[in-house]
């Protein structure tokens, strides 16, 4: 297992990182929301919007995947999700945001599918438990610390 964990280095950093980030937006839309005056019916109806994308993401990323590859659907869908961040700051509008929402749904799911694949095809029988597991603590606790991070900053 110590030479899988060392051989995945790089992809619990990046995981990570990007968990950490999402962690965060995910706050700061809600809170943003707030400010802006949204109301609270157009607050949940974006805040949906990533479990619409998580749903469609699921049901059609392995065929994106099968026909690319994970290395160019993993590049293609962080560079969305990163890129919807920032669109987030430039519309400010409730049905904007929510098929901004939609496309990191898809792009999250998208992410987490090639990682976990990536994670799966170098551990084996033995160690995938443990493996994973060593995963979700990252994830997770990234995911927790970027939702910390809200009060360090100021959501306009």
């Amino acid at each position: 297992m110590n030479k899988v964990l060392k051989n995945s280095w790089a992809l619990f950093l990046g995981m990570g990182a990007i968990m950490l980030a999402h962690g965060f937006q995910g706050s700061l839309l809600g809170v943003r929301a707030v400010k802006e005056e949204f109301s609270l019916t157009a607050t949940g109806f974006m805040m949906s919007g990533y479990f619409v994308g998580y749903f469609i993401g699921a049901k059609t990323i392995p065929q994106i995947i099968s026909r690319v590859g994970h290395i160019r659907v993993f590049a293609a869908f962080a560079s969305v999700a990163s890129l919807v961040v920032l669109i987030h700051a430039v519309y400010v509008s409730p049905f904007i945001w929510f098929l901004l929402r939609v496309l990191t749904g898809i792009s999250m799911v998208s992410i987490y599918t090639v990682a976990e694949s990536w994670l799966n095809d170098r551990a084996n029988n033995k160690n995938r438990g443990s493996v994973l597991s060593v995963y979700m603590v990252i994830i997770y606790g990234a995911m927790g610390f970027g939702m910390f991070l809200l009060n360090f900053s100021d959501p306009l």
